[in-house]
């Protein structure tokens, strides 16, 4: 992990609900469009964010999050530069799928992952070691060659893997911590880390909250 010795600010969002979401199916890497509140999330992210300065967008190639981009993009008038490193881990023959008693298969394979990412392996996923190393590969990679504040988007395990490492140099804590999409998390990088939480969409729309809220 680096050492910081200039300011940089991480804008970290998870994309918005999906039609997959909606549909309560498993995504992984299956390309899924945003639903209409996915839509809403993402003007309640441009919203937010409409002050501030952005040096870079980021996002995951898959269109659920580059949908999720794409309104501060337009607000400030930036490009975003698509990465297939950061999509969300393959999830196999689970992709697709839905988690309920209209699959039991499903079910079961998810119960034991949920239970253990890092060691359970779905028939024809990725492996999540080699997860781990693409995700963080690529947040080095944007790390040495950014200045002032960028914005990250990213999917549920992308961003957990993101927060465990830089809040903690360590990505062995990334399964305890859940990213949700109606938060958007602010990292600034110095020689001690600060998390602050932005609460997206809703009654408490904009509203901060000092540490890191899942």
């Amino acid at each position: 992990m680096h050492s910081f010795d200039r300011p940089l600010r991480i804008y970290l969002a998870r994309h918005g609900q999906s039609e997959l979401n909606l549909q309560k199916r498993i995504s992984g890497q299956a390309d899924a469009s945003l639903a209409a509140k996915g839509l809403e999330q993402a003007q309640a992210l441009a919203d937010v964010l409409k002050q501030e300065t952005l040096s870079a967008i980021y996002s995951s190639s898959l269109t659920r999050a580059i949908q999720t981009a794409s309104p501060t993009a337009t607000m400030h008038r930036l490009s975003i530069q698509k990465l297939d490193d950061l999509r969300e881990i393959g999830l196999g023959i689970l992709e697709g799928r839905h988690v309920d008693k209209r699959d039991p298969e499903a079910c079961r394979l998810w119960a034991a992952r949920e239970l253990d990412k890092q060691g359970f392996s779905v028939p024809g996923s990725e492996g999540y070691l080699a997860f781990t190393a693409r995700v963080l590969g690529c947040l080095d990679s944007l790390l040495s060659n950014s200045r002032g504040a960028i914005l990250l988007v990213g999917h549920r395990n992308t961003n957990e893997v993101i927060l465990a490492r830089l809040l903690a140099n360590d990505f062995s804590c990334a399964a305890e911590i859940n990213v949700k999409n109606k938060y958007l998390y602010v990292i600034d990088l110095a020689a001690r880390p600060e998390v602050m939480t932005i609460r997206l969409g809703g009654e408490h729309h904009g509203q901060q909250y000092p540490g890191l809220r899942t």
